[in-house]
């Protein structure tokens, strides 16, 4: 049966009314056609298989199968799954199912979680990183009949052979070939004019004589050996230091500590220290008085008095690309000076840097940025429950920006591009995932081992591949062997402010 764009939007209010709304709601025709192939298969069963496929041979071997059947795609083209952490990408333009299976429930409602983002990315937010998602959290392993890209798709889009090894229950057979007509991709040129701005940013930067970090001059001020020591375990909570920077933070103070109060860690196993600098208002009181409030709440609290800080910006202004590169370059010393405060102080395993505006902490925020097992974690920063990302600074590269692309948003010697550039992942883009890699972290809540700031990684001042502070932080740990740690569906709440 062919199903037209008529005809799929009649079997949705049919059978799925719920998902109306949803599917009328898409942009682009494929993404309502990726979400009715989920359905299609949830509600018949049988094969479904984009119209840009060449049958090869019977499909006899399908029938009556129980599991899902479905293929990779070729082996060349998984770098979108593996740059967010997965092992592979799956193919979505055929595959065959039973009636009813569970995992399209599964797919579906990651579609669900992913309409908020339906204008970024088709992957990801109907296409095969959903469905990838899905099969690689799947926890019935026998009910997926899983094989390599033979079986429906062994062309890569450039028509050749992806010659990939040939595994799974279907090793023997090649039953299609998918001819990649895909209507969605966007090829437009850059324009003249941006090709000339790119140009003449890019002679401004050579002729820049200001200091920047290079790796090399990274790898002199880090200890490797300590960087890189494996995580150890114990049988009793790790020791975690909560480094709060406050400037200006008197309306926060009081909810941000009732936050920590809250978390289920032992409160013998959390020191708490403020780093106060350059307030206007009265932070350092309030500070004096939560210290001598909550003396006995925790195994210490305290706080010290930092020099350096970011230059004094209205708030409403601060995100402005012109006060960026001053601006935090002072919260990197701040932060650093905080640091090198902290580690003169009683051991701890781990640091959790938090802003003083954070007012809403899960109570199992240590032991769910413990369970990610790595050495730098961040959660994702919102304002509201599941809403937009509020710490831009935390992203994930999933690819390399045109030159033209790098140099039209390179302002002061700092990289500072659109939300939605291409190449970057916020973490509410990610939300189908439990876990992905980072290049760059932000420092509204990080959570950062001890080896790492032991080893003398800091927070850049000067530029670090053209990034500066946090997102510098992340992308020179991941440069020398520590890849940093997203938690997309771990949520920390900041203030409206």
């Amino acid at each position: 049966m062919f199903w037209s764009d008529e005809d799929l939007h009649g079997f949705m209010a049919t059978e799925f009314p719920r998902l109306l709304p949803m599917f009328e709601g898409y942009s682009r025709p494929v993404q309502r056609a990726d979400l009715a192939r989920y359905c299609l298969l949830k509600h018949f069963g049988g094969l479904y298989t984009d119209i840009d496929t060449i049958c090869m041979a019977s499909l006899e071997p399908l029938a009556g199968d129980p599991r899902v059947v479905l293929c990779e795609e070729p082996r060349l083209q998984h770098h979108p799954a593996r740059y967010r952490g997965m092992r592979s990408l799956w193919f979505n333009g055929t595959m065959a199912s039973p009636p009813g299976h569970p995992l399209w429930d599964r797919v579906i409602d990651l579609c669900t979680l992913m309409y908020p983002r339906r204008d970024f990315d088709v992957l990801e937010s109907t296409g095969p990183l959903i469905l990838t998602a899905a099969v690689e959290h799947w926890p019935e392993p026998g009910e997926l009949c899983l094989n390599s890209s033979h079986l429906f798709a062994g062309v890569t889009v450039n028509g050749d052979d992806g010659g990939d090894p040939r595994w799974g229950d279907h090793a023997g057979s090649v039953l299609s070939v998918h001819c990649w007509q895909g209507s969605y991709y966007d090829n437009r040129p850059h324009s003249l004019y941006h090709r000339k701005l790119a140009q003449f940013r890019q002679l401004r930067n050579k002729l820049r004589r200001d200091r920047r970090l290079t790796l090399k001059a990274a790898r002199q001020q880090v200890d490797q050996a300590i960087l890189t020591l494996p995580l150890r375990r114990t049988a009793e909570p790790p020791v975690v230091t909560v480094l709060i920077p406050a400037r200006n933070a008197e309306p926060f103070l009081e909810e941000n500590l009732g936050q920590l109060l809250a978390l289920d860690h032992p409160r013998d196993r959390i020191h708490v220290l403020y780093g106060e600098g350059g307030s206007s208002d009265r932070t350092a009181d309030r500070i004096a008085d939560l210290v001598a409030r909550h003396g006995r709440d925790f195994a210490s609290i305290g706080s010290v008095s930092l020099a350096r800080g970011a230059p004094e910006v209205p708030r409403d202004r601060r995100w402005q690309p012109r006060f960026q590169r001053a601006r935090r370059a002072g919260i990197a010393m701040a932060r650093n000076d905080l640091i090198d405060h902290a580690l003169r102080r009683p051991y701890a395993g781990w640091y959790l840097w938090l802003d003083a505006d954070i007012v809403g902490l899960p109570r199992d925020l240590i032991g769910s940025l413990l369970s990610a097992e790595a050495k730098i974690v961040a959660p994702d920063c919102v304002i509201e429950p599941d809403g937009p990302s509020f710490d831009l600074n935390t992203w994930l590269a999933v690819g390399r920006p045109h030159r033209v692309e790098h140099y039209r948003y390179l302002k002061d010697g700092l990289t500072q591009p659109p939300i939605d550039a291409w190449w970057r992942r916020h973490l509410h883009d990610l939300r189908y995932l439990d876990r992905v890699p980072l290049n760059a972290v932000g420092g509204t809540a990080l959570f950062v081992h001890s080896d790492v700031h032991r080893a003398g990684l800091k927070f850049p001042e000067i530029p670090y591949e053209f990034l500066i502070e946090t997102e510098a932080f992340g992308q020179l740990a991941r440069d020398l062997g520590v890849t940093p740690v997203g938690l997309p569906k771990v949520q920390v709440r900041h203030h409206a402010s």
